[in-house]
């Protein structure tokens, strides 16, 4: 299930992140053409979440390499305008998403093709929004609920 691309405001919002966060680095990182160019090809994926392989697949049309790549996306989760969905896996099978907004979810993802949709379950949302965590303020949420879709369950029964 594809999720829309980030819309332009968004990624305004994105590009504005970016450029607070060199600001606060100081001289230990400099401007860099290269991570704006990125920033837009984050914001023009039309896959949420993606991994890097389909990110280094779409920055290739821009000529940047598979190195710059995973350079770039270490430093956008460092400048908070990616995160890391799945930490389980390896870096290269690691996927990400881009991190707008304080926005809170709940996501059913099958284990076996990959589906993903997201739920608004108001009562589990409400519950977690209002527990109160010792020495934490929580900003936002996301709770992923693996599992088998209804298409991959019933091709498993015709094996």
């Amino acid at each position: 299930m594809k999720s829309p691309k980030i819309s332009e405001g968004k990624c305004k919002e994105l590009k504005n992140r970016l450029d607070e966060y060199i600001r606060t680095c100081g001289k230990r990182i400099h401007y860099s053409e290269v991570r704006y160019v990125m920033l837009r090809v984050v914001c023009d994926m039309e896959q949420q979440p993606f991994t890097t392989k389909q990110l280094a697949e779409a920055a290739e049309r821009e000529h940047i390499s598979r190195s710059t790549v995973y350079n770039v996306i270490q430093f956008f989760v460092k400048a908070r305008i990616l995160q890391v969905v799945n930490r389980d896996t390896t870096r290269e099978h690691a996927m990400y998403e881009v991190l707008v907004g304080k926005s809170s979810h709940i996501e059913l993802k099958c284990i076996r093709c990959g589906r993903h949709q997201r739920l608004a379950i108001k009562p589990i949302m409400n519950v977690i929004k209002e527990h109160k965590f010792y020495n934490f303020e929580m900003h936002r949420f996301s709770l992923y609920i693996y599992g088998e879709c209804r298409s991959c369950r019933s091709n498993k029964r015709l094996e």
